[in-house]
């Protein structure tokens, strides 16, 4: 049985039309990954500017010792962490350079964070803002020759 004769052009055609095809599918891809970093970033940006905010709530319920205001400050907490945000845990821990700034050395055990003067954030697994903190070293008023 004889194979009919297929038309080059076809073929030239077929070969262009799955091209176009594969072609459309990584634009599609591509465009989805572009929406869900831009949504990241707008993400992003907007928990970076409700901690501004949170910080003072924070520093002002030291102060006044109000439940209510501190059952509030921990709902709006949650509802970051819902997102993806963590608090970076960093007193007590060892000076970690790459989540942790440090504010000030004072004395106290070598390269350990002695305070944390502004809490720090993680989003997602990436540092978004470190941790202002101070670190201890041993000896630190000792004079040296």
């Amino acid at each position: 049985m004889k194979k009919p004769k297929i038309d080059p052009q076809i073929v030239d055609l077929q070969d262009k039309l799955n091209r176009s095809l594969a072609d459309y599918a990584n634009f599609q891809k591509r465009v989805e990954r572009e929406k869900e970093a831009f949504a990241s970033l707008t993400l992003v940006s907007i928990i970076l500017r409700f901690l501004e905010v949170m910080d003072d709530y924070l520093l002002v319920g030291t102060h006044l010792k109000n439940e209510g205001l501190n059952m509030a400050n921990k709902k709006f907490m949650t509802t970051l962490q819902n997102y993806g945000l963590t608090e970076i845990k960093a007193e007590n821990q060892k000076f970690d350079p790459s989540i942790m700034e440090c504010q000030v050395v004072v004395e106290g055990e070598d390269d350990k964070v002695v305070y944390v003067s502004k809490i720090g954030y993680m989003f997602n697994g990436q540092c978004l803002r470190p941790a202002t903190v101070a670190v201890g070293k041993k000896d630190l008023n000792k004079k040296t020759l």
